[in-house]
């Protein structure tokens, strides 16, 4: 097996004080062979300026005349990317230092995967592997977070690399679209860290609730034929609570109104989704529906 070398791509916009970390705990890194493509997208504030002041030449530059969002701009990352494998960073997060390393072995032990993924600290253990595991990622809902996860470059390229109607769950909408073809590994260990910026896009949760909505509903089919209706059902119940959460209860009910719908529909069921569940959901949907009233 050929050495292995990373793309590391990051994506920024206005992180003037936040991109030098991101791009040290790359630097950082116990496994050295990789390049940093940091994609600027039109930011306005000093953040061409403090990458500059790395002195590195594997950092490469591209710049964004115009603000394109995230996705768009890990498009342009990966359209320049030197090496065929790819590894992405927010730039306000941060890898520990045997981050690639591990990433390296898992592919070196595992030659016929076309993605690895890790845990992120301060989060549950992820342990979901295999060939053939679309429709368990797709009961579960997720895979990974887009800092912990790592692609040879061709399968990114044959699923149509990032979607750019999502401006949230992206992340989602890539893993599922590679599970579907490819098989996958998981290292059991919290390698990435999320850090959080105040204006990250999931502090926002009616976005979030909205995301998955758009995520969910676009995957309804597959759903349905890999998972069943009852496991549509739970995403959907699940994103009502989201909406009443943020006190939104038109878009709750709706949402919780299908999921009734889908719940108990005819339908194969490949995932248990039980009744006792069912009904402590309920339970908390009833709770946020009057906490939402009663403070209209």
């Amino acid at each position: 097996m050929k050495e292995i070398f990373f793309s590391c791509i990051i994506t920024c916009y206005n992180r003037e004080a936040l991109i030098v970390r991101a791009i040290t705990s790359i630097l950082s890194q116990s496994y050295q062979k990789f390049e940093i493509i940091v994609v600027d997208d039109a930011s306005l504030d000093g953040s061409i300026a403090s990458i500059e002041n790395i002195k590195d030449n594997r950092i490469k530059i591209v710049r964004h005349d115009t603000n394109r969002g995230q996705n768009a701009a890990l498009n342009s990352g990966i359209a320049i990317a030197s090496f065929d494998y790819l590894a992405f960073l927010d730039s306000d997060d941060s890898w520990t230092p045997n981050y690639l390393l591990e990433m390296q072995q898992a592919y070196a032990d595992n030659p016929e995967v076309a993605f690895v993924y890790c845990s992120l600290i301060n989060c549950p253990l992820w342990t979901l592997e295999g060939e053939n595991k679309y429709g368990e990622v797709l009961n579960q809902g997720y895979l990974s977070s887009m800092i912990s996860i790592t692609s040879k470059k061709d399968p990114v390229i044959s699923v149509g690399s990032f979607d750019l109607r999502y401006s949230i769950c992206q992340d989602d909408d890539f893993c599922f679209r590679l599970a579907k073809s490819y098989p996958f590994k998981v290292i059991k260990k919290h390698l990435a860290e999320v850090h959080g910026a105040p204006d990250s896009m999931t502090k926002n949760m009616v976005n979030v609730a909205r995301g998955w909505e758009f995520l969910f509903n676009n995957y309804k089919k597959d759903i349905l034929v890999f998972c069943g209706a009852k496991s549509f059902s739970r995403h959907l119940l699940n994103i009502a609570l989201r909406y009443l959460e943020c006190g939104k209860i038109f878009l709750g009910l709706k949402c919780y109104l299908r999921g009734i719908l889908y719940y108990f529909g005819p339908s194969h069921n490949r995932f248990p989704f039980a009744f006792k569940e069912f009904a402590s959901m309920n339970k908390r949907i009833f709770s946020r529906i009057k906490q939402a009233i009663s403070s209209s």
